[in-house]
């Protein structure tokens, strides 16, 4: 028998056995079939991974820090589900195609081509082995996609889904990925990234399952925690908050000395895999998806304490090395409205005292709804605030159109399209809002025409939201001071729900934009309230243009302001 052959017998046995092995075998799987510089792949430095790729549940979700390799091996873990399943089709997507194909081309092929059993079942399928999809064998295959086209999810059936940087993906197109498992008797998903803040989409997930953390049991005495960089990590004469180390202080504190202490007998424990084990937090909770928290301290002989000390004077916000460096979600002032923002711009007063007024109002059950007069220096100023039933929205909303003699008014097309619709056959001045996905520094673009039943077409009034973009500039102003919000009964839940939404980072094939992230609890309706408030003011010489009066603009003064507000130039 010739080597040839020989060779081609022991593929068949051994793509056979594959076939008889289960996901619990994957991490197996992975040492066996696949290399890493000419030698089998081992998990040595990175034994944490063993426990995760076994996991046999339906949903895992890893939120982690970076540098612990789980990129890489979440590839080897594609090929060996669809090497060892048998007909599977999985679908692993990046944030971008662009990502998706550079990954494909320096990563995931080096794999295959630096394992004999690989490389073999690619060349033996007859099938596709492209940047784009993967055969392996007769029946397995494995696509790249990217999360930021409408597209990228369409005519793909899959068994399996791993999302790689869930958090950094455009979360629409996410969901869409997710209806191809819908006739799948699999249905696994896998989500994995560094999270972003608190709330954000890989968050949430985590929040959502049985979630594990890899303890540390102390060799001296025996405590068991989760190592914790803030309580944990102690720098030598040192007794300042860690998180106000800077890149000028190194050179005067003894970093290069720090360590993680046990909190018990504030001695160095050993973080080696013979004394950790994962710990289920909410073992009493009934969940489908298994989550998994990676710290750089589960890999100590790869990122030691100096390292990350270090690390962290490396970065302009401290958030951004609690997110990549550590593997946990934080915010800061950049992450959104904070309490103090709304806390600055709430004021007293009494009737409004402006001419030129106008309406945003987020719909639903509940509708929310601004009413804001504007200053002669283009100020905002919220003079009146409603949460109203649906059912009583019309006979409200005409009432403080009447009041405030409203000369522009922006309300959410959805979910109420027909009630806007009527409304805008009466009121001229009404534009129905959509959000859209564009390119460039457009924030908005209107639309208003007439009815003309010559062309069968309707009257239409129409705004298109470029929404991350729209929050961004909505923030920008609310610091500047440019938006004030009368405190009324309904100030709690104003300042709970603008501050509900959280701004993190989304790539695109551009680069990073911002991505404002709705609430687990949905709660954000007076954020948008006030969104759709701030459009009004925008538009409303084209609402008014045409379509009734002129706008008048207010110059009557406010009264004095607490302290805190003084210089808001207001006038």
């Amino acid at each position: 028998m010739s080597d040839e052959i020989w060779k081609r017998h022991v593929q068949r046995i051994r793509m056979a056995t594959s076939g008889k092995l289960t996901r619990k075998d994957l991490a197996k799987w992975v040492e066996t079939e696949t290399y890493i510089n000419g030698k089998k792949y081992s998990f040595k430095d990175h034994e944490f991974q063993e426990r995760i790729l076994s996991d046999e549940s339906q949903v895992v979700v890893i939120r982690k820090c970076s540098q612990v390799g789980l990129s890489e091996t979440s590839l080897r873990m594609a090929l060996g589900l669809v090497s060892i399943m048998t007909n599977l089709s999985l679908i692993y997507v990046f944030p971008t195609a662009t990502f998706a194909k550079l990954y494909v081309k320096t990563r995931l092929d080096p794999i295959i081509n630096g394992s004999p059993f690989l490389r073999s079942a690619v060349r033996n399928s007859d099938g596709a082995d492209s940047a784009e999809v993967k055969q392996l064998g007769s029946g397995g295959f494995l696509y790249f996609r990217g999360a930021s086209s409408d597209t990228a999810a369409i005519s793909v059936a899959a068994d399996a889904i791993i999302f790689d940087e869930y958090d950094f993906a455009n979360q629409d197109i996410a969901g869409q990925f997710q209806s191809r498992l819908t006739h799948s008797p699999h249905k696994l998903r896998t989500y994995l990234s560094t999270p972003s803040v608190p709330g954000g989409p890989i968050d949430v997930a985590f929040r959502d399952s049985r979630r594990h953390w890899n303890f540390v049991k102390c060799h001296h005495c025996g405590h068991r925690f989760c190592p914790d960089y803030l309580q944990h990590v102690k720098i030598p004469g040192y007794d300042d908050d860690l998180s106000k180390v800077t890149k000028a202080k190194l050179a005067h504190i003894r970093y290069q000395e720090a360590v993680l202490l046990c909190p018990h007998c504030h001695k160095v424990p050993s973080l080696q895999p013979e004394h950790r084990e994962w710990v289920v937090e909410n073992s009493l909770e009934r969940h489908l998806a298994a989550g998994y928290q990676v710290q750089p301290f589960d890999a100590p002989n790869i990122i030691d304490i100096p390292y990350l000390v270090q690390a962290s004077t490396g970065y302009a916000r401290w958030a951004d090395f609690v997110n990549f460096n550590l593997g946990l979600p934080a915010e800061d002032a950049d992450s959104g409205i904070t309490p103090e923002d709304v806390d600055n711009a709430m004021i007293e007063m009494d009737s409004s005292p402006f001419t030129t007024h106008v309406i945003g109002g987020d719909m639903g059950l509940i509708c929310r709804l601004f009413v804001a007069g504007i200053t002669s220096k283009e100020e905002l100023v919220i003079v009146h605030t409603e949460q109203i039933p649906i059912g009583d929205f019309r006979r409200r909303y005409a009432e403080l159109a009447r009041q405030y003699r409203v000369t522009s008014k922006v309300l959410d097309a959805q979910p109420y399209v027909e009630t806007l619709l009527n409304l805008q056959q009466t009121d001229r001045n009404l534009f129905a809002a959509y959000f859209v996905t564009r390119k460039g520094i457009a924030i908005y673009d209107t639309v208003s025409r007439e009815e003309n039943e010559k062309e069968g077409k309707t009257a239409l009034r129409q705004i298109s939201v470029n929404k991350h973009a729209a929050l961004d500039m909505l923030l920008d102003d609310l610091r500047a001071g440019k938006i004030l919000i009368k405190k009324t009964a309904d100030a709690p839940d104003i300042k709970s729900q603008l501050t509900a939404s959280k701004r993190s980072k989304k790539v695109t094939e551009d680069g990073q934009i911002s991505l404002w992230n709705k609430p687990s609890n949905g709660d954000d309706h007076f954020h948008y309230a006030l969104l759709y408030t701030w459009l009004a003011a925008q538009i409303r010489v084209a609402a008014s243009r045409g379509f009734g009066m002129a706008p008048m603009v207010g110059t009557f003064k406010l009264k004095p302001p607490a302290p805190k507000k003084q210089g808001t130039g207001m006038g």
